[in-house]
């Protein structure tokens, strides 16, 4: 995957009605930053954007003096509950999921608490055969969009048989069969020579995923099984991405203020999992790195898939940076702020000068150099 949009890195909410998944999305973008801050991003009453505080980038801030701070950010959409048949248009789920078909990660949330008051829509709390029930209907949109494709594929290639193109058919038949199978297309390899092909059809169950279970602090051990079970019918590659959260509690401790925080925090006998972890998780999930850029007039934290080159990563800051790309001067930036500057960093050599082929590591202050 390729993430050139380092400001508007996005993820879709998904679940069945009454899992929490609301109550998480009002959560995470209770303090939504205006969408004009950031490049890339529209906003509809289902997005939010929410700034990822970056410690370095702070510090980087005042030592500059920075009349401007671009933290990290993530967006969020949240479409509305699926049902069975959410694909075919049951209930509302269906006109939303094309609000997804963009986003970089998929966060499935998943029911995983018992309630007198929140009746389960399909009244059994199993987060095993919800997270089926979601799966199937991102399955089945996706078996529409292949579909569709190959349809228009085979048509083209009766006309003017072509090389490529029965490629691509090969491909997407062995996805559609797979599809057809319950696979997810993550699940299913294709053809590296048309991976960008099968990446520009956006399907849904072809995306990093994340599993929220929505638990309640205190009762957790109760589901234990669940999540036993749940790590069960993941990939190896997924299990490491189930968090267990109280939203509502996690939600209430985001309203407090630092020191409230900190406070309620020591009260506790276990550190409950909060927000900010699950934010943490989503940058673990995209295997990105973060380099930074700054100035008296602007300080700004990027990211960037893990493995890039300091070339792409100056297309990240903008376009032109890439197209006439010298050099780039870079240096630790916990390095540079440690020795109070450029101007003492440059004077004791510990800023090095690279070519394109360098591979961006995180914590990178860069100066890109071009035409």
């Amino acid at each position: 995957m390729s993430v050139t949009r380092s400001h508007s890195l996005s993820i879709g909410i998904v679940g069945l009605p009454n899992v929490g998944k609301s109550t998480l999305y009002n959560a995470l973008t209770k303090n939504s930053v205006p969408a004009e801050n950031f490049p890339f991003c529209t906003i509809d009453k289902n997005v939010g954007v929410v700034e990822v505080k970056d410690e370095r980038l702070t510090r980087l801030a005042n030592m500059f003096n920075s009349v401007k701070v671009v933290y990290p950010a993530i967006k969020f959409v949240d479409i509305a509950g699926l049902v069975k048949g959410a694909s075919k248009g049951e209930g509302l789920g269906n006109q939303f999921l094309s609000h997804i078909r963009e986003v970089d990660v998929i966060m499935y949330v998943l029911r995983a608490f018992d309630s007198e008051t929140i009746s389960h829509v399909y009244n059994k709390v199993s987060p095993v055969d919800d997270l089926e029930i979601v799966q199937s209907e991102l399955i089945l949109k996706d078996i529409d969009t292949v579909s569709v494709k190959l349809g228009d594929l085979k048509k083209k290639h009766r006309v003017n048989p072509d090389k490529e193109a029965q490629m691509k058919i090969t491909s997407l038949e062995a996805l559609l069969d797979g599809l057809n199978r319950g696979i997810p297309a993550i699940e299913i390899s294709v053809d590296p020579d048309i991976e960008n092909f099968v990446r520009e059809l956006w399907l849904l169950t072809r995306k990093k995923r994340i599993f929220v279970l929505n638990s309640r602090e205190g009762v957790e051990n109760r589901f234990q099984d669940a999540i036993a079970q749940l790590r069960e019918v993941l990939t190896e590659d997924d299990r490491g991405f189930v968090l267990p959260i109280d939203v509502k509690l996690a939600g209430d401790l985001a309203d407090l203020p630092n020191q409230e925080l900190e406070e309620t925090l020591n009260l506790l006998d276990q550190k409950p999992v909060l927000l900010a972890d699950l934010i943490q998780m989503a940058f673990e999930r995209l295997d990105l790195v973060t380099f930074y850029t700054g100035s008296e007039k602007e300080a700004n934290a990027w990211s960037i898939i893990r493995g890039a080159n300091v070339k792409e990563a100056a297309g990240v800051i903008h376009t032109d940076l890439s197209e006439n790309f010298i050099t780039a001067d870079i240096i630790n930036v916990e390095v540079l702020i440690g020795h109070g500057g450029l101007v003492q960093a440059r004077e004791k050599g510990l800023v090095k000068n690279h070519g394109k082929d360098y591979i961006v590591n995180d914590g990178d202050y860069v100066i890109i150099h071009a035409h």
